[in-house]
């Protein structure tokens, strides 16, 4: 009877001492056996297939880490991804914009890259708006290492453009009268965004009002020129000529390449995706506000954001696997595949990587509008501020709510979000 309790006591020990363990915090392995370290990304197709192929290569250089990339859903990922890794159950790795590191920087779950790679050679290799990107946070240190560049750029289906005698919009007003014209005329759906809340960026900041004011940390887009383009916007949702989301997928790459939308803005990287089949395809810089002299248009940078461990083989593994990808070979096949712009001056002066630029003529619309092109500022509450206008412009154009209304429930939400 003695040496049965005793047996049931050990079990109950070992019971005690399991349980789930997170790829966030401490990642023990066998002795001899590598740590495994998680990336969470939505990339797909070739994307992904580049992303597997850097990361076999990565594994086969090391002895004490090996690294699993994992599609996620598209949907809800940001959200998703903050609350894993605050409960300790998410990935070592994300690659997204800097406004997203900032939530893990105060929170004090984003890994500092200062304390693993050379600074000083990363820092020589990128320009200086890139690399205060990459550390302007509220908390001193290297949060974000910079994998590439992309942007918004007009997409637009030049066939159905000729046929009708129109030209490339380069104003606001351009967008709306071409697409009225497309939809009465043909029954197309004149024009889309993939991202309301970029357009909403984009409109706020070319009529002169702040997305947020960095000094205050505050938010107020109440101004008559949002509430005009609202209106406006709603207008053309209404009539049909605008559309507010994909009929297929999440991209609107589907819907132009089935010829039943006219023109939509997107990332530039989106072109891979892009036939039209017998239709021309052709690409110009962002329209702008007319009348202003005040020209943007957002510059997106993705990083690679790493979550602090306690265990400092995984720090040191998720650091050696940022240099590893941004190196100059693997920075210029990515951003070759991904149809982006790399960020590294090593791979600017690489021949094959100059003819990839000069072949692209997505890229040849974003190196056009770059003078204006700029980043948004990456604090706490940023991504809710960014949820905020999408739920401003959806709720009017959808008719939910008038526009002055809207405005001062989204400075309202925004604001409590950046406290």
């Amino acid at each position: 009877m003695k040496k049965i309790l005793v047996l049931i006591s050990l079990l109950l020990l070992l019971v005690g001492c399991g349980g789930p363990k997170s790829s966030t915090g401490s990642t023990e392995a066998p002795s001899g056996e590598k740590k495994e370290l998680v990336i969470w990304h939505t990339f797909t197709e070739h994307h992904e297939a580049k992303l597997q192929e850097i990361v076999a290569d990565f594994n086969e250089s090391q002895d004490k880490v090996t690294v699993t990339a994992l599609t996620q859903p598209f949907d809800q990922f940001n959200s998703k991804v903050y609350e894993a890794v605050a409960s300790k159950t998410g990935p070592n790795i994300v690659m997204l914009d800097t406004a997203s590191a900032a939530d893990y920087v105060d929170a004090g779950l984003a890994l500092d890259f200062s304390k693993y790679i050379d600074v000083e050679n990363y820092k020589s290799r990128i320009s200086e708006g890139a690399y205060a990107e990459s550390t302007g946070f509220t908390k001193e240190g290297l949060y974000a290492i910079t994998i590439h560049s992309t942007g918004p750029v007009y997409f637009y289906n030049k066939t159905m453009f000729d046929n009708l005698g129109l030209e490339a919009p380069k104003t606001w007003d351009d967008v709306a009268a071409n697409s009225k014209k497309i939809y009465e005329e043909t029954g197309i759906v004149g024009f889309a965004i993939d991202s309301v809340a970029d357009l909403g960026q984009m409109l706020l900041k070319q009529n002169g009002v702040e997305y947020i004011d960095s000094e205050t940390k505050t938010v107020d887009w109440n101004d008559p020129s949002t509430v005009e383009w609202l209106n406006k916007f709603k207008e053309g949702v209404q009539a049909g000529y605008f559309q507010l989301k994909p009929t297929t997928g999440d991209y609107n790459s589907g819907d132009i390449s089935g010829h039943v939308l006219a023109s939509y803005i997107g990332s530039s990287a989106g072109i891979d995706y892009l036939d039209l089949k017998d239709h021309e395809l052709a690409v110009v810089p962002v329209p702008q506000v007319a009348g202003t002299n005040t020209k943007w248009i957002q510059q997106w940078t993705r990083n690679i954001i790493g979550f602090t461990s306690d265990d400092e083989v995984v720090n040191q593994g998720i650091a050696d696997f940022a240099e590893f990808f941004t190196n100059t070979e693997n920075s210029s096949a990515w951003t070759q595949v991904f149809g982006s712009i790399s960020a590294y001056s090593d791979v600017k002066d690489l021949p094959e990587y100059k003819e990839y630029i000069e072949n692209n003529i997505a890229l040849g619309a974003l190196v056009d509008q770059s003078s204006y092109a700029g980043a948004l500022p990456t604090m706490a509450g940023a991504q809710a501020v960014r949820s905020e206008l999408d739920k401003m412009m959806t709720q009017v154009a959808t008719g939910q709510i008038d526009a002055e209304i809207a405005i001062e429930n989204a400075n309202v939400a925004s604001n409590n979000a950046l406290k």
